[in-house]
């Protein structure tokens, strides 16, 4: 009898416990849930002041509206299966990645990770250290340095090497922003 009655507690305390870990439904998250989801990243990054200094973080708005993009606000395939939130495209066949459905045998994959902080690190590093984001890097410490707040929209034209779209992706990505901020979706994030 005790013996049954322990194996019934052991089942409901494991049917709890998958009930609450359960992955969301992409299909589910809303939008405000996204940006939330992305805040607690960045903010849990750039809690470290040695890597992250004020001078060198990136807008949240922007790696908001970024993210949203790439992934169709966490919707897209690449989001749901390897938690890419930026379309970072890798040619390392060692490093995780997912091919594109009508192109399997591609040369390159879209990087996958463990998590989504994982690929907003990701995201950072490659803005940090790729040469095509020396004038970003460089206009994000002037603004953060003389205004001691950057200003995302101005941030968006210097990641035109982001997309092969170049100046079509900087107006979509300033279109989105500017729509985000009409809506005051930013507001009490």
């Amino acid at each position: 009898m005790f013996t049954k009655v322990k194996y019934l507690v052991i089942k409901v305390l494991l049917a709890i416990a998958l009930l609450f870990t359960q992955t969301v439904n992409a299909a589910e998250i809303t939008n405000k849930d996204f940006a939330y989801k992305i805040k607690h990243c960045v903010e849990s990054i750039y809690a470290n002041k040695s890597m992250y200094p004020k001078s060198k973080q990136i807008p949240l708005e922007l790696i908001i509206a970024q993210a949203a993009h790439e992934s169709a606000w966490g919707k897209s395939r690449f989001a749901i299966e390897g938690n890419a939130l930026f379309g970072v495209r890798t040619w390392d066949p060692n490093k995780p990645q997912l091919k594109a459905k009508g192109a399997p045998d591609a040369k390159w994959g879209v990087r996958s990770y463990n998590n989504w902080c994982e690929s907003i690190e990701h995201y950072f590093f490659i803005l940090e250290t790729h040469s095509a984001y020396e004038q970003f890097r460089d206009e994000l410490n002037f603004q953060n340095t003389i205004s001691k707040k950057s200003d995302p929209i101005n941030l968006i034209p210097y990641l035109s090497p982001w997309s092969e779209q170049g100046p079509k992706y900087v107006r979509l990505l300033q279109d989105i922003m500017a729509c985000l901020y009409k809506k005051s979706f930013y507001k009490n994030l």
